[in-house]
């Protein structure tokens, strides 16, 4: 039996364009004995696309890319809320999608999408600091800006960019199910799994450390659990005050 024919992923890199987020979908689908894709990277045109923090990329392909794929990643760029990407760009990008393809929008690469109206009265999302500039743009739009991605079926977006590899990671598991996309996931040393419908960010931060002195306290504390670890004990054995 000859082996199935590759799924066909087209990365579209847009002016300012972010690093990681054009590295996720490049690396989780690239072509391997485990992973049947075949990925090209491509822009507007090809040839040299300015990108963001301070890094271009040279592309080969231009956007016959995407009337060639099966998948379409936008990945996130630099002031989405400014212009619109070109209008070449926002028909082939519809044309791909009425002819079956699914376009995965990274980050902001929501707004893209959001600018063919192919997100019209769908859910979607976008990273958490554009979400306001998101919903003034395009308010027909459903925007959650309290979730790691949003699959609508032949449109997906997801949050900031690691949850790009949430997203990478759920194509595959619809693709070619849990067993290809934990592989994947070993393979990345990311998360397996998170839900899509996980908070982006979590409001409180994390305490910071108190330095070594609290922390070998804290590591005195655990050995000693059985005991009456009362405040003053515990004051003594950093060295500070109860108050401290």
């Amino acid at each position: 039996m000859p082996p199935p024919p590759l799924r066909r992923v087209a990365v579209l890199v847009l002016e300012g364009a972010k690093p990681l987020d054009v590295g996720i979908p490049a690396q989780v689908f690239t072509t391997r004995a485990s992973m049947p894709y075949e990925v090209r990277v491509c822009g507007a045109s090809p040839g040299l696309v300015t990108g963001g923090d301070g890094l271009s990329y040279h592309v080969t392909h231009g956007l016959e890319a995407l009337a060639w794929a099966d998948i379409v990643f936008v990945p996130g760029y630099r002031a989405p809320d400014r212009d619109d990407p070109p209008q070449a760009v926002l028909d082939a990008l519809v044309a791909a999608h009425e002819r079956g393809a699914r376009l995965a929008a990274i980050s902001t690469g929501a707004f893209a999408l959001a600018a063919t109206g192919l997100l019209d009265g769908k859910r979607a999302t976008t990273h958490w600091h554009y979400a306001r500039a998101f919903t003034a743009r395009y308010p027909l739009v459903r925007l959650d800006e309290n979730v790691l991605f949003v699959d609508e079926g032949s449109v997906l977006t997801s949050a900031g960019a690691a949850s790009g590899i949430d997203l990478c990671l759920h194509i595959l598991r619809r693709d070619l199910g849990v067993a290809s996309s934990n592989h994947a996931a070993r393979r990345l040393v990311a998360a397996p799994y998170r839900s899509g419908g996980q908070a982006q960010y979590v409001p409180r931060s994390v305490p910071e450390p108190l330095g070594e002195r609290f922390a070998a306290t804290r590591d005195w504390a655990l050995h000693r659990l059985g005991e009456p670890l009362t405040l003053e004990a515990l004051a003594v054995h950093a060295g500070v005050s109860p108050r401290t």
